[in-house]
Protein backbone atom coordinates (compact mmCIF):
# COMPACT_ATOMS: atom_id res chain seq x y z
CA UNK A 1 0.00 0.00 0.00
CA UNK A 2 2.28 2.77 -1.25
CA UNK A 3 -0.49 5.02 -2.52
CA UNK A 4 -0.96 8.08 -0.36
CA UNK A 5 -4.39 8.09 1.31
CA UNK A 6 -6.60 11.08 0.55
CA UNK A 7 -7.73 12.09 4.01
CA UNK A 8 -8.83 15.67 3.43
CA UNK A 9 -12.10 16.32 1.63
CA UNK A 10 -13.87 19.57 0.80
CA UNK A 11 -13.90 20.72 4.43
CA UNK A 12 -11.15 19.06 6.42
CA UNK A 13 -11.48 15.38 7.31
CA UNK A 14 -14.94 13.98 8.03
CA UNK A 15 -16.61 10.63 8.38
CA UNK A 16 -18.13 8.09 10.76
CA UNK A 17 -16.60 8.12 14.23
CA UNK A 18 -14.82 4.89 15.09
CA UNK A 19 -14.27 3.78 11.50
CA UNK A 20 -12.95 6.64 9.36
CA UNK A 21 -12.38 9.19 12.14
CA UNK A 22 -10.55 7.41 14.95
CA UNK A 23 -8.25 8.26 17.84
CA UNK A 24 -5.40 6.82 15.77
CA UNK A 25 -6.15 9.18 12.90
CA UNK A 26 -6.36 12.19 15.21
CA UNK A 27 -2.99 11.24 16.70
CA UNK A 28 -1.43 10.82 13.26
CA UNK A 29 -2.74 14.11 11.88
CA UNK A 30 -1.91 16.08 15.03
CA UNK A 31 1.62 14.72 15.25
CA UNK A 32 2.21 15.33 11.55
CA UNK A 33 1.13 18.95 12.02
CA UNK A 34 3.44 19.23 15.04
CA UNK A 35 6.46 17.92 13.14
CA UNK A 36 5.85 20.11 10.09
CA UNK A 37 5.44 23.22 12.26
CA UNK A 38 7.75 22.45 15.20
CA UNK A 39 8.12 26.02 16.47
CA UNK A 40 4.43 26.91 16.25
CA UNK A 41 2.11 26.89 19.23
CA UNK A 42 -0.98 24.80 18.46
CA UNK A 43 -4.45 25.50 19.85
CA UNK A 44 -6.87 22.58 20.17
CA UNK A 45 -10.65 22.88 20.41
CA UNK A 46 -13.79 20.95 19.62
CA UNK A 47 -17.49 21.15 18.84
CA UNK A 48 -20.31 19.62 20.92
CA UNK A 49 -20.44 16.09 19.46
CA UNK A 50 -20.34 13.27 21.98
CA UNK A 51 -16.96 12.07 20.70
CA UNK A 52 -15.38 15.49 20.20
CA UNK A 53 -14.01 16.17 23.67
CA UNK A 54 -12.24 12.80 23.83
CA UNK A 55 -10.78 13.23 20.33
CA UNK A 56 -9.58 16.73 21.18
CA UNK A 57 -7.81 15.26 24.22
CA UNK A 58 -6.10 12.84 21.83
CA UNK A 59 -5.03 15.78 19.67
CA UNK A 60 -3.69 17.67 22.67
CA UNK A 61 -1.70 14.64 23.87
CA UNK A 62 -0.37 14.04 20.35
CA UNK A 63 0.88 17.61 20.04
CA UNK A 64 2.61 17.43 23.44
CA UNK A 65 4.21 14.03 22.84
CA UNK A 66 5.59 15.35 19.54
CA UNK A 67 7.38 18.11 21.45
CA UNK A 68 5.16 21.04 20.54
CA UNK A 69 3.30 23.55 22.71
CA UNK A 70 -0.40 22.74 22.99
CA UNK A 71 -3.03 25.23 24.13
CA UNK A 72 -6.32 23.72 25.29
CA UNK A 73 -9.39 25.73 24.28
CA UNK A 74 -12.13 23.15 24.87
CA UNK A 75 -15.65 23.60 23.56
CA UNK A 76 -15.84 26.51 21.12
CA UNK A 77 -17.14 27.55 17.72
CA UNK A 78 -15.09 27.37 14.57
CA UNK A 79 -14.87 31.19 14.25
CA UNK A 80 -13.61 31.48 17.83
CA UNK A 81 -10.70 29.07 17.34
CA UNK A 82 -9.89 30.56 13.94
CA UNK A 83 -9.63 33.99 15.56
CA UNK A 84 -7.08 32.64 18.07
CA UNK A 85 -4.67 31.70 15.26
CA UNK A 86 -4.10 35.38 14.47
CA UNK A 87 -1.98 35.51 17.64
CA UNK A 88 1.70 34.85 16.83
CA UNK A 89 2.00 32.72 20.00
CA UNK A 90 -0.21 30.02 18.49
CA UNK A 91 -0.75 30.34 14.74
CA UNK A 92 -1.90 26.74 14.17
CA UNK A 93 -5.18 25.19 15.30
CA UNK A 94 -6.59 21.66 15.34
CA UNK A 95 -10.36 21.68 15.63
CA UNK A 96 -12.39 18.51 16.12
CA UNK A 97 -15.70 18.85 14.28
CA UNK A 98 -17.89 17.33 11.60
CA UNK A 99 -19.67 20.65 11.05
CA UNK A 100 -23.17 19.93 9.68
CA UNK A 101 -22.78 16.15 9.35
CA UNK A 102 -24.97 13.73 11.39
CA UNK A 103 -24.14 13.31 15.11
CA UNK A 104 -22.47 9.91 14.61
CA UNK A 105 -19.79 11.53 12.41
CA UNK A 106 -16.74 13.51 13.42
CA UNK A 107 -13.76 15.11 11.76
CA UNK A 108 -10.69 17.33 11.88
CA UNK A 109 -10.06 20.83 10.59
CA UNK A 110 -6.57 22.33 10.65
CA UNK A 111 -6.00 26.09 10.49
CA UNK A 112 -3.04 28.40 10.09
CA UNK A 113 -2.94 32.19 10.45
CA UNK A 114 -6.69 32.57 10.34
CA UNK A 115 -7.47 30.22 7.46
CA UNK A 116 -7.91 26.53 6.88
CA UNK A 117 -4.96 24.60 5.50
CA UNK A 118 -4.60 24.92 1.74
CA UNK A 119 -4.15 21.90 -0.54
CA UNK A 120 -0.33 21.88 -0.44
CA UNK A 121 -0.35 21.92 3.36
CA UNK A 122 -2.90 19.12 3.48
CA UNK A 123 -0.71 17.08 1.13
CA UNK A 124 2.27 17.61 3.44
CA UNK A 125 0.32 16.13 6.33
CA UNK A 126 -0.83 13.13 4.30
CA UNK A 127 2.68 12.47 2.97
CA UNK A 128 4.19 12.51 6.46
CA UNK A 129 1.52 10.15 7.76
CA UNK A 130 2.43 7.70 4.97
CA UNK A 131 6.13 7.98 5.82
CA UNK A 132 5.46 7.28 9.50
CA UNK A 133 3.31 4.29 8.65
CA UNK A 134 6.08 2.85 6.46
CA UNK A 135 8.41 3.16 9.43
CA UNK A 136 5.78 1.51 11.66
CA UNK A 137 5.64 4.66 13.77
CA UNK A 138 2.26 4.85 15.45
CA UNK A 139 2.87 7.49 18.12
CA UNK A 140 5.91 9.77 18.24
CA UNK A 141 7.52 10.18 21.66
CA UNK A 142 10.02 13.00 21.97
CA UNK A 143 12.61 12.89 24.76
CA UNK A 144 11.14 13.44 28.18
CA UNK A 145 13.05 16.69 28.70
CA UNK A 146 11.68 18.22 25.47
CA UNK A 147 8.00 17.86 26.42
CA UNK A 148 6.49 21.36 26.80
CA UNK A 149 3.84 22.04 29.45
CA UNK A 150 0.38 22.56 27.99
CA UNK A 151 -1.39 25.88 28.20
CA UNK A 152 -5.08 26.58 28.70
CA UNK A 153 -7.01 29.40 27.03
CA UNK A 154 -10.10 30.15 29.10
CA UNK A 155 -11.20 33.44 27.52
CA UNK A 156 -11.37 32.52 23.82
CA UNK A 157 -15.05 33.51 23.56
CA UNK A 158 -14.41 36.83 25.28
CA UNK A 159 -11.49 37.66 22.99
CA UNK A 160 -13.60 36.93 19.94
CA UNK A 161 -16.61 38.88 21.26
CA UNK A 162 -14.50 41.92 22.16
CA UNK A 163 -12.89 42.03 18.73
CA UNK A 164 -16.24 41.55 17.02
CA UNK A 165 -17.96 44.30 19.01
CA UNK A 166 -15.09 46.68 18.21
CA UNK A 167 -15.27 45.78 14.53
CA UNK A 168 -19.03 46.11 14.02
CA UNK A 169 -20.58 48.94 16.02
CA UNK A 170 -24.29 48.25 16.36
CA UNK A 171 -27.09 49.05 18.80
CA UNK A 172 -29.85 46.48 18.65
CA UNK A 173 -32.37 49.01 20.03
CA UNK A 174 -34.39 46.19 21.57
CA UNK A 175 -35.11 44.57 18.20
CA UNK A 176 -36.45 41.05 18.64
CA UNK A 177 -34.70 38.17 16.86
CA UNK A 178 -34.87 34.39 17.09
CA UNK A 179 -31.69 32.29 17.09
CA UNK A 180 -31.54 28.56 16.36
CA UNK A 181 -28.16 27.44 17.73
CA UNK A 182 -28.34 23.78 16.60
CA UNK A 183 -27.45 22.57 20.13
CA UNK A 184 -23.83 23.38 19.25
CA UNK A 185 -21.19 25.67 20.77
CA UNK A 186 -22.88 28.72 19.27
CA UNK A 187 -25.44 28.18 22.06
CA UNK A 188 -22.92 29.62 24.52
CA UNK A 189 -21.89 32.56 22.34
CA UNK A 190 -24.52 33.98 19.99
CA UNK A 191 -27.45 34.69 22.39
CA UNK A 192 -25.11 36.34 24.92
CA UNK A 193 -23.41 38.50 22.29
CA UNK A 194 -26.64 39.73 20.72
CA UNK A 195 -28.13 40.46 24.13
CA UNK A 196 -25.06 42.53 25.04
CA UNK A 197 -25.52 44.44 21.77
CA UNK A 198 -29.05 45.42 22.76
CA UNK A 199 -31.15 42.86 20.92
CA UNK A 200 -34.03 41.01 22.52
CA UNK A 201 -33.18 37.37 21.86
CA UNK A 202 -35.31 34.27 21.80
CA UNK A 203 -33.08 31.21 21.49
CA UNK A 204 -34.13 27.70 20.51
CA UNK A 205 -32.00 24.55 20.42
CA UNK A 206 -29.69 26.55 22.62
CA UNK A 207 -28.50 23.99 25.16
CA UNK A 208 -25.33 22.15 24.18
CA UNK A 209 -26.09 18.54 23.29
CA UNK A 210 -24.00 16.35 21.00
CA UNK A 211 -27.02 14.27 20.01
CA UNK A 212 -28.56 17.33 18.24
CA UNK A 213 -31.99 16.64 19.78
CA UNK A 214 -33.62 19.76 18.34
CA UNK A 215 -32.78 19.22 14.69
CA UNK A 216 -30.04 17.94 12.40
CA UNK A 217 -26.99 20.19 12.31
CA UNK A 218 -27.33 21.33 8.70
CA UNK A 219 -29.37 24.59 8.61
CA UNK A 220 -31.35 23.65 5.51
CA UNK A 221 -35.04 24.51 4.99
CA UNK A 222 -36.06 20.93 5.70
CA UNK A 223 -34.41 21.08 9.14
CA UNK A 224 -35.64 24.54 10.13
CA UNK A 225 -39.43 24.10 10.19
CA UNK A 226 -39.70 25.03 13.87
CA UNK A 227 -37.72 28.25 13.39
CA UNK A 228 -39.60 29.14 10.20
CA UNK A 229 -42.96 28.63 11.90
CA UNK A 230 -41.89 30.75 14.87
CA UNK A 231 -40.73 33.57 12.62
CA UNK A 232 -44.00 33.41 10.68
CA UNK A 233 -46.12 33.37 13.83
CA UNK A 234 -44.25 36.13 15.66
CA UNK A 235 -43.35 38.19 12.55
CA UNK A 236 -39.70 38.15 13.63
CA UNK A 237 -36.35 37.73 11.91
CA UNK A 238 -34.57 34.41 12.54
CA UNK A 239 -31.05 33.06 12.15
CA UNK A 240 -29.82 29.47 12.25
CA UNK A 241 -26.31 28.06 12.68
CA UNK A 242 -24.81 24.67 11.96
CA UNK A 243 -22.93 22.33 14.31
CA UNK A 244 -19.76 24.43 14.62
CA UNK A 245 -20.97 27.95 13.86
CA UNK A 246 -19.49 28.74 10.48
CA UNK A 247 -22.71 28.36 8.45
CA UNK A 248 -25.59 30.79 8.65
CA UNK A 249 -29.19 30.62 7.40
CA UNK A 250 -31.59 33.57 7.42
CA UNK A 251 -35.37 33.42 7.85
CA UNK A 252 -37.38 36.57 7.14
CA UNK A 253 -40.28 37.99 9.12
CA UNK A 254 -42.73 35.99 7.04
CA UNK A 255 -41.05 32.69 7.92
CA UNK A 256 -39.43 32.37 4.49
CA UNK A 257 -35.98 30.83 4.13
CA UNK A 258 -33.81 33.30 2.20
CA UNK A 259 -32.01 31.49 -0.60
CA UNK A 260 -28.31 31.21 0.22
CA UNK A 261 -26.94 32.80 -2.93
CA UNK A 262 -29.01 35.92 -2.34
CA UNK A 263 -27.52 36.35 1.14
CA UNK A 264 -24.00 36.10 -0.28
CA UNK A 265 -24.85 38.58 -3.04
CA UNK A 266 -26.07 41.10 -0.48
CA UNK A 267 -23.02 40.60 1.76
CA UNK A 268 -20.72 41.05 -1.26
CA UNK A 269 -22.29 44.40 -2.11
CA UNK A 270 -21.90 45.57 1.50
CA UNK A 271 -18.22 44.68 1.48
CA UNK A 272 -17.59 46.40 -1.89
CA UNK A 273 -19.26 49.58 -0.65
CA UNK A 274 -17.14 49.52 2.53
CA UNK A 275 -13.77 48.37 1.19
CA UNK A 276 -13.80 49.09 -2.55
CA UNK A 277 -13.14 46.85 -5.50
CA UNK A 278 -11.19 43.61 -5.42
CA UNK A 279 -11.44 39.94 -6.19
CA UNK A 280 -14.52 37.94 -5.22
CA UNK A 281 -14.10 34.16 -4.97
CA UNK A 282 -17.01 31.74 -4.85
CA UNK A 283 -17.30 27.97 -4.97
CA UNK A 284 -18.31 26.00 -8.03
CA UNK A 285 -21.82 25.47 -6.62
CA UNK A 286 -22.56 29.18 -6.20
CA UNK A 287 -25.40 30.91 -8.00
CA UNK A 288 -25.08 33.38 -10.87
CA UNK A 289 -27.02 35.84 -8.70
CA UNK A 290 -23.80 37.15 -7.20
CA UNK A 291 -22.32 37.57 -10.71
CA UNK A 292 -25.25 39.75 -11.78
CA UNK A 293 -25.08 41.87 -8.64
CA UNK A 294 -21.34 42.62 -8.63
CA UNK A 295 -20.89 43.12 -12.36
CA UNK A 296 -22.32 46.65 -11.93
CA UNK A 297 -19.16 47.39 -9.92
CA UNK A 298 -16.96 46.09 -12.74
CA UNK A 299 -16.11 42.91 -10.83
CA UNK A 300 -15.99 39.44 -12.36
CA UNK A 301 -16.47 36.53 -9.96
CA UNK A 302 -13.76 33.86 -9.70
CA UNK A 303 -15.06 30.29 -9.20
CA UNK A 304 -13.06 27.52 -7.59
CA UNK A 305 -13.48 23.99 -6.25
CA UNK A 306 -15.78 23.45 -3.31
CA UNK A 307 -13.69 23.62 -0.15
CA UNK A 308 -10.82 25.44 -1.89
CA UNK A 309 -11.65 29.07 -1.15
CA UNK A 310 -8.52 29.26 1.00
CA UNK A 311 -6.26 27.68 -1.62
CA UNK A 312 -7.54 29.99 -4.37
CA UNK A 313 -7.36 32.93 -1.99
CA UNK A 314 -3.72 32.26 -1.14
CA UNK A 315 -2.93 31.82 -4.83
CA UNK A 316 -4.44 35.20 -5.72
CA UNK A 317 -2.84 36.96 -2.75
CA UNK A 318 0.55 35.55 -3.77
CA UNK A 319 -0.10 37.11 -7.18
CA UNK A 320 -0.54 40.48 -5.47
CA UNK A 321 -4.31 40.60 -5.83
CA UNK A 322 -6.71 41.98 -3.24
CA UNK A 323 -9.62 39.83 -2.15
CA UNK A 324 -12.65 41.58 -0.68
CA UNK A 325 -15.10 38.68 -0.31
CA UNK A 326 -15.27 34.91 -0.68
CA UNK A 327 -18.12 32.50 -0.15
CA UNK A 328 -19.66 29.11 -0.51
CA UNK A 329 -23.42 28.76 0.00
CA UNK A 330 -24.00 29.27 3.75
CA UNK A 331 -20.33 30.12 4.21
CA UNK A 332 -19.20 33.77 3.86
CA UNK A 333 -15.59 34.89 4.31
CA UNK A 334 -14.66 38.51 5.00
CA UNK A 335 -10.88 38.87 4.40
CA UNK A 336 -10.68 42.23 6.18
CA UNK A 337 -11.94 40.41 9.31
CA UNK A 338 -10.25 37.05 8.80
CA UNK A 339 -9.97 34.45 6.05
CA UNK A 340 -12.23 31.95 7.77
CA UNK A 341 -15.92 31.15 7.39
CA UNK A 342 -17.81 33.06 10.06
CA UNK A 343 -21.57 32.79 10.54
CA UNK A 344 -21.72 35.16 13.50
CA UNK A 345 -19.79 37.96 11.78
CA UNK A 346 -22.13 37.58 8.78
CA UNK A 347 -25.14 37.76 11.12
CA UNK A 348 -23.98 41.06 12.60
CA UNK A 349 -23.24 42.51 9.14
CA UNK A 350 -26.76 41.56 8.12
CA UNK A 351 -28.35 42.96 11.27
CA UNK A 352 -26.47 46.24 10.94
CA UNK A 353 -28.12 46.81 7.57
CA UNK A 354 -31.57 46.11 9.02
CA UNK A 355 -31.00 48.41 12.01
CA UNK A 356 -29.31 51.28 10.12
CA UNK A 357 -31.97 51.34 7.41
CA UNK A 358 -34.80 50.81 9.93
CA UNK A 359 -36.33 48.24 7.63
CA UNK A 360 -37.13 44.55 7.27
CA UNK A 361 -35.35 41.63 5.66
CA UNK A 362 -38.06 41.48 3.00
CA UNK A 363 -37.34 45.08 2.00
CA UNK A 364 -33.56 44.69 2.02
CA UNK A 365 -33.67 41.54 -0.11
CA UNK A 366 -35.81 43.19 -2.80
CA UNK A 367 -32.63 44.56 -4.38
CA UNK A 368 -31.35 41.00 -4.87
CA UNK A 369 -33.00 39.08 -7.75
CA UNK A 370 -34.84 35.86 -6.99
CA UNK A 371 -33.89 32.76 -8.95
CA UNK A 372 -35.62 29.40 -8.69
CA UNK A 373 -33.09 26.99 -7.24
CA UNK A 374 -32.81 23.40 -6.11
CA UNK A 375 -29.98 21.61 -4.29
CA UNK A 376 -30.27 17.83 -4.19
CA UNK A 377 -28.09 15.14 -2.66
CA UNK A 378 -28.37 11.39 -3.26
CA UNK A 379 -26.83 8.83 -0.92
CA UNK A 380 -25.25 6.04 -2.99
CA UNK A 381 -23.33 2.86 -2.29
CA UNK A 382 -19.82 3.93 -1.25
CA UNK A 383 -18.03 1.58 -3.62
CA UNK A 384 -20.07 2.77 -6.60
CA UNK A 385 -19.82 6.55 -6.18
CA UNK A 386 -17.30 7.09 -8.99
CA UNK A 387 -19.03 4.73 -11.41
CA UNK A 388 -22.46 6.31 -10.89
CA UNK A 389 -21.02 9.81 -11.00
CA UNK A 390 -19.32 9.20 -14.36
CA UNK A 391 -22.55 7.85 -15.85
CA UNK A 392 -24.46 10.87 -14.56
CA UNK A 393 -21.91 13.22 -16.13
CA UNK A 394 -22.17 11.41 -19.44
CA UNK A 395 -25.96 11.79 -19.36
CA UNK A 396 -25.68 15.50 -18.65
CA UNK A 397 -23.23 15.99 -21.51
CA UNK A 398 -25.52 14.14 -23.91
CA UNK A 399 -28.55 16.14 -22.81
CA UNK A 400 -26.82 19.48 -23.30
CA UNK A 401 -24.73 18.65 -26.39
CA UNK A 402 -26.66 21.03 -28.66
CA UNK A 403 -26.97 23.93 -26.17
CA UNK A 404 -24.84 27.07 -26.15
CA UNK A 405 -23.14 27.07 -22.78
CA UNK A 406 -20.03 27.69 -20.71
CA UNK A 407 -18.45 24.56 -19.25
CA UNK A 408 -16.56 24.30 -15.96
CA UNK A 409 -14.88 21.03 -14.94
CA UNK A 410 -12.77 22.12 -11.97
CA UNK A 411 -15.04 20.20 -9.57
CA UNK A 412 -17.57 17.96 -11.23
CA UNK A 413 -19.35 19.29 -14.33
CA UNK A 414 -21.10 22.66 -14.48
CA UNK A 415 -22.92 24.26 -17.41
CA UNK A 416 -23.82 27.97 -17.43
CA UNK A 417 -26.29 29.32 -19.98
CA UNK A 418 -26.63 32.88 -21.24
CA UNK A 419 -29.82 33.70 -19.32
CA UNK A 420 -28.29 32.80 -15.93
CA UNK A 421 -29.60 29.23 -15.82
CA UNK A 422 -26.99 26.72 -14.64
CA UNK A 423 -26.58 23.13 -13.50
CA UNK A 424 -23.80 21.37 -11.59
CA UNK A 425 -23.26 17.70 -10.88
CA UNK A 426 -20.49 16.64 -8.53
CA UNK A 427 -19.63 13.93 -6.04
CA UNK A 428 -19.41 14.93 -2.39
CA UNK A 429 -15.98 15.28 -0.83
CA UNK A 430 -17.21 14.32 2.65
CA UNK A 431 -19.94 11.69 2.15
CA UNK A 432 -20.86 8.95 -0.38
CA UNK A 433 -23.28 11.24 -2.19
CA UNK A 434 -23.94 12.59 -5.66
CA UNK A 435 -25.03 16.22 -5.60
CA UNK A 436 -27.00 18.05 -8.27
CA UNK A 437 -27.56 21.80 -8.05
CA UNK A 438 -29.52 23.80 -10.60
CA UNK A 439 -31.09 27.22 -10.91
CA UNK A 440 -32.89 29.50 -13.33
CA UNK A 441 -34.36 33.04 -13.34
CA UNK A 442 -37.66 31.81 -14.81
CA UNK A 443 -40.02 28.92 -14.10
CA UNK A 444 -40.03 27.88 -17.75
CA UNK A 445 -36.27 27.48 -17.89
CA UNK A 446 -36.22 25.83 -14.46
CA UNK A 447 -38.71 23.24 -15.68
CA UNK A 448 -36.51 22.68 -18.72
CA UNK A 449 -33.38 22.00 -16.66
CA UNK A 450 -35.34 19.87 -14.20
CA UNK A 451 -36.34 17.46 -16.97
CA UNK A 452 -32.66 16.69 -17.46
CA UNK A 453 -32.23 16.22 -13.70
CA UNK A 454 -35.00 13.63 -13.68
CA UNK A 455 -33.17 11.63 -16.34
CA UNK A 456 -30.01 11.74 -14.26
CA UNK A 457 -31.95 10.67 -11.17
CA UNK A 458 -33.01 7.50 -12.97
CA UNK A 459 -29.33 6.52 -13.26
CA UNK A 460 -28.83 7.07 -9.54
CA UNK A 461 -32.00 5.21 -8.58
CA UNK A 462 -30.89 2.25 -10.73
CA UNK A 463 -27.48 2.33 -8.99
CA UNK A 464 -25.75 3.02 -12.30
CA UNK A 465 -27.17 -0.07 -13.99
Amino acid sequence: MNERPKLFGTAGIRGPFGSKVTADLVFQVSQAVSKIYPTEGIVVGHDARTSSEALSQCATAAVSLAGNKAYIVGLCTFPVIANLTLDEKHTIAIYITASHNPPADNGIKVLRDGREFVEDEQNEIENLIVENRKKSISILHEKWDTIIPQGVITNANDMYKTRLMNEIIIDGEGKEVILDCANGPMSELAPTLLSELGFQVTAINSHVDGYFPGRLAEPSPGNLSVLMNLCRKEKLLGFAFDGDGDRLAVIDENGIFIELSRINALLATLVIKEHGQGEIIVSIDSSTTIDKIVEKYGIEVVRTKLGELHTKGKELIDQGKRIVFAAEPWKPIFPNWGFWIDGLYALLKFLKVIISRKTTVSEVMREIPIHIAERKAYLVEEGKVIEIFEKCKTKLKESMSSEKKKELTIDGLRYDFEDGTWILIRKSGTEPKIRIYYESPTQERFDWIERTVRNIEEIIENRGN
